[in-house]
């Protein structure tokens, strides 16, 4: 009944003649047609997995065949796709508004969408049924991993897609759409629990259900056609917003990850240590710089300065949270340990923080809008010395802060895992901001570079806040590689500060 949702509305509006929110209405289901196909295909692998009380209920170990119904949900999902990209296809959708004005609605609808991967990604309800086991997305089957994956990518950039669109008919009708597929996979779970006696509500799928009210809700200032006001009246206060927003996110990433490093990341069975202390006081100072930049921010004579650092130093809180997450992923694949309220924390703190990222680049985008890039210049004063800085930036993320006997750091190229690909993110953040500066205006420059320097001092802080766990810790190569750097990174700062403005 559920999937009728969608295109019982799209041949509402059609029927009315709205043609443009009748075709947006199925792109939602479109889009996330993929990821519930792979989910649908874990009943082909193996039924007993695929912990859906809803289509099935298992009560005993016995294998399970494939019937009709199964072929029937994966073509119903294969119509869904060529539906929606028939629909887009068929359908040209006007430009009856400006861009401007909906970026401040862009990133509530972002916000949203973010809400609604989450709820994906985590189990779908509390079973005591031994029969039904739900785990989250990073502990089902490979199905089940990959078709949760696949939603939580599909939701936000479906929804962000359809908010961009400055039609307000398609933009109301793509956000009804995808809140009616959202609805599809969450309401199923909330219902079981709702209905069965053995089964308890989760936190994800109502996650879920709260982010698809939203869209709802976001649906109705979608759908009204924009003012025509001149363009240029609006750039001005739509960069303020953009500016605002990702303040407020940064807010929220820094209080999270401070959250997290302040609760329990996981519980361990009785008489087994928890791992994950020592990782988690990384979320200390990372937390902190993000609640510092993101109240910066919010000064109106700070901002515009602030601004450029934003896109960079986003990535401490990946960076920190990767150790954190490794330890509790080992912990409940090793101890049959439960995840706590702080490892959840970590996560949306991720999300909020790039969710930062994004939008601070997007301001930036706004910002340079008004200014004259028809010349670049590669300023070799900053030039020089980021070259020097990007290979010891390598350094100091390939090689390890800590070393100890009888033990081997993740790192980029060896015991590659979680906490390798938090490396990876704050090195490449790094390495853009020292590529971008030789050809960003000085203020900008040196922001960036700034924002460099920030990420690197938080791996260097790595070995005072967790060398004590190891017996006989020793400072590793990465922990000097990172000083050295952080050292050349604020002279190429101030190089950057001294270039004179008529060379831009």
């Amino acid at each position: 009944m559920l999937a009728l949702l969608a295109p019982a509305t799209a041949f509402v509006f059609a029927r009315r003649g709205r043609l443009g929110a009748a075709a947006a209405m199925l792109v939602g289901p479109a889009a996330l047609a993929p990821g519930r196909l792979v989910l649908d295909l874990q009943f082909v692998v193996d039924a007993g997995l695929a912990t859906r009380p809803e289509l099935l209920r298992v009560e005993s170990l016995d294998s399970f065949a494939p019937s009709t119904g199964v072929w029937l949900l994966i073509a119903g999902h294969v119509a869904a796709i060529v539906a929606g990209f028939l629909a887009v296809w068929g359908v040209e959708h006007g430009d009856e508004g400006t861009g401007s004005r909906r970026q401040g609605l862009l990133t509530l609808v972002l916000c949203a969408g973010v809400i609604a991967a989450v709820g994906v990604l985590m189990a779908p309800f509390v079973s005591d049924d031994p029969y039904l086991l739900p785990n989250p997305a990073l502990d089902g089957p490979l199905a089940v991993l990959i078709g949760s994956f696949l939603l939580a990518v599909a939701v936000p950039s479906a929804a962000g897609f359809v908010a961009s669109s400055t039609d307000p008919e398609f933009a109301r009708g793509g956000l009804l759409g995808v809140a009616a597929a959202v609805a599809c996979v969450v309401v199923p779970p909330l219902v079981a629990a709702a209905m069965l006696d053995d089964i308890q509500f989760a936190w994800g799928p109502v996650f879920g259900l709260v982010a698809a009210i939203a869209l709802v809700v976001l649906a109705v200032p979608a759908g009204r056609a924009d003012s025509d006001e001149p363009a240029d009246d609006l750039r001005l206060p739509a960069l303020t917003r953009l500016i605002t927003v990702s303040a407020l996110l940064a807010l929220a990433a820094g209080a999270l990850a401070l959250l997290a490093a302040a609760v329990p990341q996981v519980e361990m069975p009785y008489g087994l240590r928890d791992p994950s202390p020592y990782p988690a006081r990384m979320l200390w100072p990372a937390g902190f710089l993000l609640v510092v930049l993101g109240g910066g921010l919010l000064l109106p004579r700070a901002s515009r300065w602030l601004r450029p650092v934003l896109p960079v130093v986003w990535v401490v809180i990946p960076f920190a949270a990767a150790g954190v997450l490794d330890a509790v992923f080992t912990a409940l694949q090793a101890a049959d340990a439960q995840a706590g309220f702080g490892a959840w924390a970590a996560g949306i703190a991720v999300l909020f923080a790039a969710l930062a990222g994004v939008v601070a680049g997007i301001a930036g985008a706004v910002e340079r809008d008004e200014v004259d890039l028809t010349e670049i210049a590669m300023h070799r004063l900053v030039l020089f010395p980021s070259l020097v800085a990007l290979l010891l930036a390598a350094g100091a993320f390939s090689f390890p802060v800590v070393t100890a006997p009888d033990y081997t750091a993740p790192g980029v190229f060896t015991d590659f895992g979680t906490t390798s690909w938090g490396l990876v993110v704050a090195l490449a953040a790094v390495v853009g901001a020292a590529v971008l500066a030789p050809m960003c205006r000085p203020a900008r420059a040196a922001a960036l570079i700034i924002g460099a320097v920030l990420v690197v001092a938080v791996r260097v802080l790595e070995f005072p806040l967790t060398a004590e766990r190891f017996p006989g810790a020793a400072p590793g190569l990465g922990l000097w590689f990172g000083a050295a750097c952080a050292v050349v990174l604020l002279v190429t700062a101030l190089a950057a500060a001294r270039v004179p403005r008529d060379r831009n």
